[in-house]
């Protein structure tokens, strides 16, 4: 019958007087299963590194090639290559901005609504440095229809992703004039007021001036 349990076990005088290379011959299995285990989590990481490199910089060649269509036949008949990048190659670098020129160009054609597919389509997998960028593509889609009070919200939103203070600044202030639009000027006061605090801000002097617009208009 197998022993199991502490039955299983070798007495401890056992272990204390068994050579090195004993010991090795005993727990040869268990160890070997240990290092196996460690190699695979080791290469399956690198494997995983490996692939995300591959798949990015395939998605900067399929960019290139949308931009080179771009440059042979203008936008209409890059869009299709741009769509394959972002659709392709979504969550890299290379994708979101397939994602973000494919807007672009969709809002220079006048088409808010396909530009705000295009962005949409890349928004929730994109790296967390291009959020922002998206976000403020997104509201210059919402812009372009009409709904500012949504757009404000997104540039907020994009405020909130950048870790860079002066594009905070700015985004924070494309919000408080789209919240003007909106007609919800106690959200752009909120906005001015705090940037007009504060020195450090090159946007300081406009919040003033806007704020002080908003009061006298009240």
């Amino acid at each position: 019958m197998t022993k199991t349990g502490d039955a299983a076990r070798p007495p401890l005088d056992d272990l204390e007087s068994a050579s090195p290379v004993e010991l090795v011959q005993r727990y040869q299995k268990p160890i070997m299963i240990g290092v196996i285990a460690a190699a695979v989590a080791g290469g399956g990481w690198w494997l995983a590194a490996r692939s995300a490199q591959i798949k990015e910089a395939r998605g900067t060649e399929a960019l290139l090639t949308a931009e080179a269509a771009y440059q042979a036949g203008g936008a209409a008949g890059a869009q299709a290559e741009l769509q394959k990048v972002y659709t392709r190659y979504a969550g890299t670098a290379a994708g979101t901005q397939a994602a973000l020129l494919s807007a672009q160009w969709y809002y220079e054609a006048g088409q808010a609504d396909s530009g705000l597919a295009s962005v949409a389509a890349a928004i929730d997998k994109a790296p967390t440095f291009q959020r922002a960028g998206l976000l403020a593509m997104q509201a210059a889609g919402k812009s372009m229809k009409g709904d500012h009070a949504g757009a404000a919200k997104d540039l907020e939103a994009a405020a909130a992703a950048t870790n860079i203070a002066s594009e905070r600044d700015g985004y924070r202030m494309s919000a408080a004039r789209a919240y003007v639009a909106s007609g919800d000027t106690a959200a752009a006061e909120r906005i001015y007021g705090e940037i007009a605090t504060r020195e450090d801000s090159q946007y300081a002097g406009e919040a003033r001036l806007r704020l002080s617009e908003i009061k006298a208009k009240a």
